[in-house]
């Protein structure tokens, strides 16, 4: 016989295997769902890096061209400052040969007159030589030739000089100016307020309005009467 205080009932709860399998599916269902949502977001990053890579090689790209830009523009500067240095010298080295051309032939046409008065004193040497040959009385007439020719020379000489810009300095009876006279001797003389060129040793010049060789001179000077009349009211003067 069984002792119903023996029996051990087991009882089946469907519920609590449902609930165990729904939790199980609900489980792997969020588990999906978590998965979807990384794939989107690695979808995301890495179209946002994607992105970036585009932006930063964008940004290289510019670079790179502007570098390029940057690097022809030098180049071509560096290019023309070469050409401006070549031309400046070719330019220095123009001047300096035109300088030099300058300062040999400047004189050619000065030097042309000049050759003229020497023909004119060639022609009064022979003139001389053959009134040597001649009698006294042709000898005689043709000294006055050679005057007269020697005068004329003397004459185209100085026109020449002043054609050329070389002008005589007039001196005789003028004031004394020490800036384009100088004195060599001097002589007191009456009657003077200021030195005053009596004789002229040399005759000076001017050379396109400048001091090129002074006039050496004898000066008459204000003689001891004006110095002591000139005193007199100085002295007057301190008295009063």
């Amino acid at each position: 016989m069984t002792d119903k205080g023996d029996i051990v009932e087991v009882s089946y709860t469907p519920e609590e295997e449902e609930e165990e399998e729904e939790e199980k599916v609900a489980g792997e269902e969020h588990t999906e769902e978590e998965d979807e949502q990384q794939l989107k977001d690695l979808a995301k990053k890495k179209s946002h890096h994607t992105h970036t890579a585009k932006k930063i090689q964008k940004k290289i790209k510019e670079l790179v061209d502007s570098l390029e830009k940057v690097t022809a523009e030098k180049d071509e500067l560096k290019d023309k400052y070469l050409r401006s240095l070549a031309e400046m010298d070719n330019f220095r080295k123009r001047v300096k040969k035109e300088k030099d051309e300058f300062q040999k032939y400047v004189l050619a046409d000065f030097f042309l007159g000049l050759l003229e008065v020497v023909d004119n004193l060639e022609r009064a040497l022979k003139a001389r030589v053959a009134a040597e040959i001649q009698n006294a009385h042709s000898a005689a007439n043709n000294e006055k030739s050679i005057i007269s020719g020697i005068e004329m020379i003397h004459k185209q000489l100085l026109d020449l000089l002043r054609k050329n810009g070389v002008e005589e300095i007039d001196a005789l009876g003028r004031a004394f100016d020490p800036n384009i006279h100088q004195a060599l001797s001097k002589e007191e003389r009456e009657g003077l307020a200021s030195p005053v060129v009596l004789e002229v040793y040399q005759k000076g010049f001017m050379y396109n309005g400048k001091l090129l060789r002074p006039v050496l001179t004898k000066v008459a000077m204000p003689g001891e009467e004006k110095a002591t009349n000139d005193a007199e009211p100085a002295a007057e003067t301190e008295q009063e």
